[in-house]
């Protein structure tokens, strides 16, 4: 009796699992070759018109006369208005991530926090800051990520809610 309740046991778990993976893969929807290649042309080009954006902004702003008036830290906030959140549609600026700016004569200094102490983005946002920082003309961009105080959606600009509809 107890041999064969060993047997039957394990037929019966595997039995389950491959009753429920049948299960699962009749819910689950996989994605046709055509569907993929439509997805990477409209993510393609959906890129390009974010670039395409983007430089527009930029060179704008070149020719923006305010500019020539502004304090280092102003200019330093400008550059990171183009640093996003990978998760979320918004500047960092206005999302409210940057905490303190200095710039001195030998390097540039940001503090930032990020969403949560969970995101995983946060090495990746203070990459592009330092390269974005970089690329300006600042001299050894220096990005600190810190939690105290923690962020909050309060910590979001005016701008930033209208942006996000909220």
């Amino acid at each position: 009796m107890l041999i064969s309740l060993l047997l039957i046991v394990p037929v019966l778990l595997v039995a389950g699992i491959l009753i429920a993976i049948r299960r699962q893969s009749k819910v689950t929807r996989s994605f046709s070759e055509e569907e993929q290649e439509e997805d990477a042309r409209v993510y393609a080009a959906s890129t390009k018109a974010m670039e395409a954006t983007v430089a527009e902004a930029l060179a704008e702003k070149a020719r923006d006369p305010r500019l020539a008036s502004m304090s280092e830290e102003d200019l330093v906030y400008e550059v990171l208005k183009e640093c996003y959140d990978p998760e979320i549609p918004l500047n960092v600026v206005d999302l409210g991530l940057i905490y303190e700016v200095k710039a001195n004569p030998d390097s540039v200094d940001v503090k930032m926090s990020v969403t949560s102490p969970a995101c995983p983005s946060g090495t990746v946002i203070a990459g592009d800051i330092q390269k974005k920082l970089a690329e300006a003309g600042f001299p050894n961009p220096k990005v600190q990520i810190v939690m105290e105080p923690a962020w909050s959606p309060q910590r979001i600009s005016e701008a930033g809610r209208k942006a996000l509809g909220i």
